[in-house]
């Protein structure tokens, strides 16, 4: 019987492939071979929320970062969760324990601009986002929060949905 170590490298390349059923069932099988074994707990909480399972990947993403509070994408990925759900102080406190961890991680700053603005604070969404692109000039989502920061500039406070 294959170990977590294995099964989770095989649903690393199954979600590369975009293949993300079969990759969850491997990640959920090694998290039942192995509880403690954070990639995969983790990859399990990755893999739920882009099949769009918030609850779960909130409760495997809470479990990864118990089981290692330092990782800074445990609660990346956690507060991106909490996003998703619409809990912005929830993931206002992880964003921000990313950028404790690591303070150049330019996708918590994405995170925050839109919690910020969420919250109406456009300064300090303009700022958020300026130093996500000072980070990640060539993001996919780039294009998107120059977009948004023109908007937000110019009080058009239409600005594009995530």
């Amino acid at each position: 019987m294959p170990d977590a170590i294995e099964l989770n490298r095989e649903g690393q390349e199954l979600y590369k492939a975009g293949k993300l059923e079969e990759a969850f069932g491997l990640f959920k099988r090694a998290v039942e071979a192995d509880p403690k074994h954070f990639p995969s707990r983790l990859n399990l909480g990755i893999v739920l929320f882009k099949l769009s399972n918030l609850d779960e990947a909130v409760r495997h993403c809470l479990k990864a970062v118990e089981l290692n509070s330092a990782h800074p994408q445990a609660h990346f990925h956690l507060a991106n969760a909490y996003f998703a759900k619409n809990w912005w102080e929830e993931a206002l406190t992880e964003y921000e324990k990313v950028l404790d961890l690591k303070p150049e991680h330019g996708g918590a700053y994405f995170g925050l601009g839109g919690i910020f603005l969420n919250r109406g604070w456009v300064d300090r969404a303009i700022t958020a986002w300026e130093k996500f692109l000072t980070l990640e000039p060539d993001s996919p989502k780039a294009q998107y929060v120059r977009d948004n920061l023109e908007a937000a500039r110019n009080s058009k406070i239409k600005i594009n949905k995530w």
